[in-house]
């Protein structure tokens, strides 16, 4: 889909949520995010065809954020254009370079020693294959495009360390991907997919603040259907009632349990009062809730303890 002139985004699905990458065509073709391992083959070479860009043109790739849907097709872009440069957030890098560090450290992170997270112990083939970066970018630099024509490089972190986000300051247009949670992700049909995945609290509430404040006219991410105008400051403002909301529901969890509780019945407790994800995907609220109870004990508002082989936590009265 044309969003604006040499701009466009390229749609597919991953289960039943949108799959978003965006490419920009200048001097230097830029390509955000790769999706799948099977995207690149499916949906990213046929769009080269359809616009008649040779794919040797593709200089730049950058994924987003270390998540199996923006980086799994690294290596088959890589293998096709081997003299484009694959870079990510620099923070992101090992998970972006290695799936299986990826499933351990990032999906898996809470499985061991809380039992909630995904089965098995290999990364599913959708994660694609390790693939090294060429680069890693900070936040704030700049990519030419064209002449009079530049990206800049948002570092926006919370849902994941590294986060990057694109901003074209020529069309006011904000290219967020996952940095940006409202109250769920979204399936294609408009029905709720999954919970917020944020993890660093205080680091989302800053990426909030900051979007608040860029000139947005539109905005564009990699799973939630385009806003413009109003619908961007309303969206940051959901993403922020949504983690006041997390963040009460917890407290008012763990003071009604003074002998603590588990990170599984926190997360589900939690899920239950949100009331709108599908069941099948409370777990994966283990993200914000996990994040919630770190800035807890952090802060001295909380401890954990062990209990019958357990660790829990406790608010600290």
């Amino acid at each position: 889909m044309n969003l604006y002139p040499n701009v466009y985004q390229l749609r597919s699905l991953y289960g039943r949520r949108n799959l978003f990458q965006y490419l920009f065509v200048g001097d230097a073709v830029v390509l955000v995010d790769t999706g799948i391992d099977e995207t690149p083959e499916k949906v990213i070479f046929p769009y080269f065809e359809r616009l008649k860009l040779p794919l040797d043109k593709l200089s730049l790739v950058i994924t987003t954020h270390p998540d199996l849907d923006h980086q799994g097709g690294n290596h088959a872009i890589k293998r096709a254009v081997p003299q484009s440069r694959l870079a990510c957030g620099e923070a992101d890098r090992e998970m972006v370079e290695d799936p299986r560090t990826l499933f351990q450290r990032r999906y898996n992170f809470a499985k061991a020693e809380h039992d909630i997270g995904f089965d098995g112990d290999e990364p599913w083939p959708e994660a694609g294959k390790r693939q090294p970066v060429d680069q890693t970018f900070k936040g704030g630099e700049k990519i030419l495009v064209s002449s009079g024509w530049e990206l800049d490089v948002l570092h926006v972190p919370g849902h994941s360390h590294g986060h990057l986000a694109i901003y074209d300051a020529k069309h006011r247009a904000a290219f967020v991907s996952d940095a940006l949670h409202g109250r769920g992700c979204p399936n294609a049909d408009g029905t709720m997919g999954i919970p917020v995945t944020y993890y660093l609290v205080d680091t989302y509430l800053s990426t909030l603040c900051y979007f608040e404040k860029l000139s947005i006219d539109v905005l564009y991410s990699g799973h939630w259907p385009t806003m413009r105008g109003e619908q961007v400051s309303d969206f940051i403002a959901e993403s922020r009632r949504a983690v006041e909301f997390i963040d009460g529901a917890l407290r008012r969890d763990l003071s009604r349990h003074p002998e603590g509780m588990s990170l599984k019945e926190l997360v589900n407790s939690a899920a239950a009062a949100v009331g709108e994800w599908p069941n099948d995907s409370w777990f994966l609220a283990m993200f914000p809730v996990k994040g919630h109870l770190d800035r807890m004990v952090d802060e001295g508002e909380a401890r954990l303890v062990r209990k019958h082989g357990l660790t829990l936590w406790q608010l600290i009265r």
